[in-house]
């Protein structure tokens, strides 16, 4: 039953079950900053003598998306199994502008940013584009740092955040909702170091509006991809691993680590407006608006 059927969506017990997995994992991860009592501030600026059970939690962190996914998949009746999950990262065939789109689409949007903010009177980046941190040296380091950003950043959460919860939800509620409801988790698994010892040292009170409107802007436009391609969780794991690559590329002035994000956030949520505009809520896809 879908939400255009005028009957109320049926509540998926698969995807709440794994929401609430992500965060008990994600909580298992942290654990070890509140046995040890150490302070992430500090840990952030020289992590050499950390015990190496907490930076193992940390790293666990970064999968919790896509290890609640498989486990839901696997163990809980309905959740279609291990290998529906897996099934749509075989979709590769689709158009080759998407893959442009989802490889180069970032750089519009973060050397905007930076335009805007030399406009209106901030300090230009040294370099507007250099090579992405971790790659300066080349070599291994510079491969580690692109296998880092597509596994960690992108197939560590995708299969979670696209994969289980926003194919599964839409089926429900509608695409645009679903991509709003997972936005929404997307953001708050975002900023757990807020809710660490000495964590929330890190922040700026601009960071959490910013965030929540930066992910779910992003939640939106990565369901439109997905759904633009029938489908494809390739296309959106190049999007996420090439966004994360991207954002290192692009340069921003050191005295401003705020007000940047800000400005990125906004013109991510203009373009998720635009993707709105130009499709149907129920798909985020401009064929359906046209059969109706």
């Amino acid at each position: 039953m879908d939400a255009t059927s005028g009957a109320r969506p049926r509540v998926d017990t698969a995807v709440i079950a794994w929401a609430a997995l992500v965060f008990a994992l994600l909580f298992l991860g942290l654990l070890p900053l509140y046995l040890y009592r150490l302070d992430l501030a500090q840990l952030a600026k020289n992590s050499s003598g950390a015990p190496p059970l907490v930076l193992i939690g940390i790293v666990f962190t970064a999968y919790t998306p896509t290890i609640a996914a498989l486990l839901i998949a696997w163990r809980w009746p309905g959740a279609g199994g291990v290998r529906e999950l897996l099934r749509p990262l075989g979709r590769w065939r689709v158009h080759p502008g998407w893959y442009l789109l989802a490889i180069l689409g970032p750089f519009p949007l973060l050397l905007l940013a930076d335009l805007i903010y030399v406009l209106f009177g901030g300090r230009a980046p040294d370099h507007w584009l250099a090579p992405p941190s971790g790659t300066a040296e080349g070599g291994m380091s510079a491969i580690a740092f692109t296998i880092g950003a597509v596994i960690a950043g992108a197939l560590g959460e995708e299969l979670g955040w696209r994969g289980f919860g926003q194919r599964r939800l839409q089926k429900g509620i509608g695409a645009l909702y679903a991509a709003i409801v997972i936005g929404i988790l997307w953001s708050t698994w975002h900023l757990w170091p807020a809710v660490v010892p000495g964590g929330l040292s890190l922040f700026s009170w601009t960071d959490f509006p910013q965030t929540y409107v930066r992910l779910t802007s992003t939640a939106i436009l990565y369901a439109w991809l997905f759904n633009g391609t029938r489908g494809s969780l390739l296309l959106v794991l190049v999007a996420h691993g090439a966004y994360n690559i991207d954002n290192s590329i692009v340069g921003t002035p050191a005295s401003d680590v705020h007000t940047i994000p800000t400005i990125v956030a906004a013109l991510h949520a203009v373009a998720a407006i635009v993707v709105i505009v130009a499709t149907s809520p129920r798909t985020l896809t401009r064929g359906d608006r046209r059969a109706a």
